[in-house]
């Protein structure tokens, strides 16, 4: 046996060999397979990981999911911890990490504010929340506001314009009152030389004279008001062109019979402007008729003089014969009188008129500011704030009307406002019942900031002031112009004010400028009454309306400002959600991170919108070894005993 062949061994044993190599390629095969699914599984395990550091007291506060980190490397270092825990348990699927790449990185603060947007709306989707008003009646509203806005502007035109028609009358009244000076001068000065009195004529004719030389004064001031009236009002017709479309059929036809009042009333003062500018020629000659009858009286004076010197006949002397001259010559003066009816009957009751409007020119925050309430003084740190970035730029997107308004139903529900914060002292401020510190709050009035934006509290709350004032000033005058009582209450008070009646111009003219008066003292009694929590209808009716005339004049005697509103119509908070929805949403949702930073910079000062990340794609890289692939002898045999081989896997998270 010693000499028997061992063919059949080594044949088998070859065999065996190759069995065995394409069992383990086999193997091999199938667990590089499975070492591929393991990596996938692995880092999307470890990135949701790092997705599940998203920041606590974001969430809680405001419940938005977004991940804090400054750098890219910081969350390759968290990625890897993550993942490294994963490799150093694959005993089938050895590999290890050797590079990570970030192909893609977004924050809150990107692409305008839209992911902050998504964040939103994906809460609010499952949130428990109720719009203050139908969304099939938004846009609706969106045109209600763009109509009040119109007929606030074309108001605002008009009610100028009506200023300056009474201030025209005006002129005509002291035009009026010089000729009745006048008169008097005249009076007088005719008596003096009835009598003889050649001293007093001369008081009297010098007061006349300085009387008639204010005239061509008098009548350039008035013929300089017409001319700017006449230009104003044909720029404020072009402007009524542009404007009109924005309102219904029914308010053209009303602005358009009352913008009819001002141009009937210029063309009517053409005649009135011949007989006026008549004066300043009339004015000259009855200077020089006047400055004629005093010669006349120095020489009746001399005559009278030489008289008394002489000895003989100083009885013959008769002043009737030397006066009578005089005083025919001087009867030939005749004081012009103004043949159409001007001016103004009852002042205090203008005067009290133009004072509502002067208030408002003031200030309205003092006004309408509930009795006892202070307002916060609090500024605002403006340090790295996420609106200061060239991302936050207006109209670069849009947004469907209904998610705006689902974004602010979520800023009513998280930032706070006026009637949501009382001011108990310089550092105490309670919200919703529960006390804090300011410190906790960077402003108190959160929903005003992200209507105006600015640095203080006060700003911002008296920016809220003046829209919400000029969007229901605008409404306020929609609604008297359509109600016919109120219109013949105004029209009364106008026939009390100008001592006219009927429908002359005049009297249409001022009772525009009434209602126009009349719809801003009821949107300060509106937003006074706003403040101090009662609510206010959108459209006002006969019902709902507040203020009546007398009262109205009572307004503008005292200066006193009542609370308006009742238990129908929308909150104070309401109507800024309104506002908001107005309001261009990039430019919204950037203060919303404004707010939300420096709230939460407040526990934690490092904190930074630009930090939170809402979405990332990374690449790895990692080195894989092979185990069924590389027996010894295919190591002697290549001389190589570098046997791995290179992986990549490409994950991506978002919120």
């Amino acid at each position: 046996m010693k000499n028997a062949a061992g063919q059949i061994t080594v044949f088998v044993s070859l065999t065996m060999m190759c069995v065995f190599a394409l069992f383990c390629v086999l193997m091999e095969s199938a667990r590089t397979a499975g070492a591929r699914w393991y990596l996938q599984t692995a880092a999307s395990s470890a990135l949701d990981s790092v997705f599940s550091q998203y920041h606590r007291e974001l969430w809680d506060s405001y419940r938005l999911l977004f991940a804090e980190y400054d750098e890219e490397e910081e969350l390759k270092t968290d990625f890897a911890v993550f993942l490294n825990a994963y490799l150093e348990t694959g005993k089938w699927y050895p590999m290890t990490l050797a590079d990570t790449e970030i192909e893609e990185w977004v924050t809150v603060v990107d692409d305008h504010g839209s992911y902050l947007e998504k964040e939103i709306l994906d809460y609010m989707e499952f949130g428990i929340w109720k719009l203050d008003y139908e969304s099939e009646t938004a846009e609706e509203l969106w045109d209600m506001s763009k109509e009040a806005g119109a007929i606030k502007n074309i108001g605002d035109c008009y009610d100028g314009h009506s200023r300056e028609v009474l201030e025209l009358e005006e002129s005509l009244e002291d035009i009026s009152d010089n000729l009745n000076d006048q008169e008097d001068e005249r009076k007088q000065a005719g008596s003096c030389l009835c009598d003889y009195d050649s001293r007093g004529f001369y008081r009297a004719a010098e007061k006349l004279i300085d009387e008639m030389e204010k005239v061509p004064g008098l009548v350039a001031a008035y013929q300089k008001k017409a001319d700017i009236l006449a230009e104003n009002l044909g720029e404020s017709r072009n402007y009524y062109e542009e404007q009109k479309g924005d309102c219904t059929g029914g308010i053209q036809l009303k602005l358009e019979e009352e913008i009819t009042q001002y141009e009937s009333y210029i063309s009517e003062d053409g005649d009135r402007r011949q007989e006026v500018e008549a004066l300043t020629e009339l004015s000259e000659e009855q200077i020089t008729l006047v400055q004629e009858v005093v010669e006349e009286v120095k020489e009746v004076e001399e005559t009278i003089d030489e008289w008394e010197g002489g000895e003989d006949d100083e009885d013959e002397l008769d002043l009737d014969e030397l006066w009578s001259p005089v005083i025919r010559h001087f009867d030939r003066l005749d004081i012009a009188e103004l043949s159409f009816r001007h001016g103004i009957a009852d002042k205090d009751k203008e005067g009290w008129l133009k004072n509502i409007k002067t208030l408002t020119q003031n200030g309205i925050l003092k006004l309408v500011l509930p009795d006892n309430q202070a307002v916060s003084e609090n500024i605002l740190d403006t340090t790295e704030l996420p609106s200061a970035l060239e991302e936050c730029a207006e109209s670069a997107r849009t947004i469907t009307l209904l998610n705006h308004l689902i974004v602010n139903e979520y800023c009513g529900s998280f930032f706070k406002n006026f009637c949501d914060v009382e001011i108990t002292g310089n550092k105490e401020t309670e919200y919703a019942g529960e006390t804090e510190s300011l410190r906790g709050r960077c402003l108190a009035y959160e929903i005003e900031y992200l209507l105006g934006g600015a640095d203080s509290d006060r700003e911002n709350l008296t920016k809220a002031v003046e829209r919400l004032f000029a969007v229901r000033e605008g409404l306020n005058l929609a609604y008297l112009l359509t109600d016919s009582e109120k219109r013949e209450e105004a029209r009364t008070l106008a026939a009390t004010v100008t001592g006219i009646t009927g429908l002359a111009p005049l009297v249409l003219i001022t009772m525009f400028f009434i209602l126009c008066v009349w719809a801003a003292g009821e949107a300060l009694m509106d937003i006074r009454g706003l403040l101090s929590g009662e609510k206010v209808p959108i459209w006002k009716s006969s019902d709902t309306w507040t203020l009546t005339i007398e009262n109205l004049l009572e307004m503008g005697k005292n200066g006193t400002i009542g609370t308006g509103g009742g238990d129908q119509g929308l909150t104070y908070g309401s109507w800024l959600k309104l506002l908001l929805y107005v309001d261009d949403i990039v430019i919204q949702e950037y203060r919303m991170m404004d707010m939300i930073q420096m709230n939460l910079r407040e526990k934690q000062n490092s904190f930074r919108m630009r930090r939170g990340l809402y979405r990332t794609q990374l690449r790895c890289e990692l080195n894989g070894k092979h185990v069924f692939f590389a027996p010894g002898f295919v190591e002697n045999l290549t001389g190589s005993r570098n046997h791995g081989y290179l992986m990549q896997v490409m994950i991506e998270r978002v919120y």
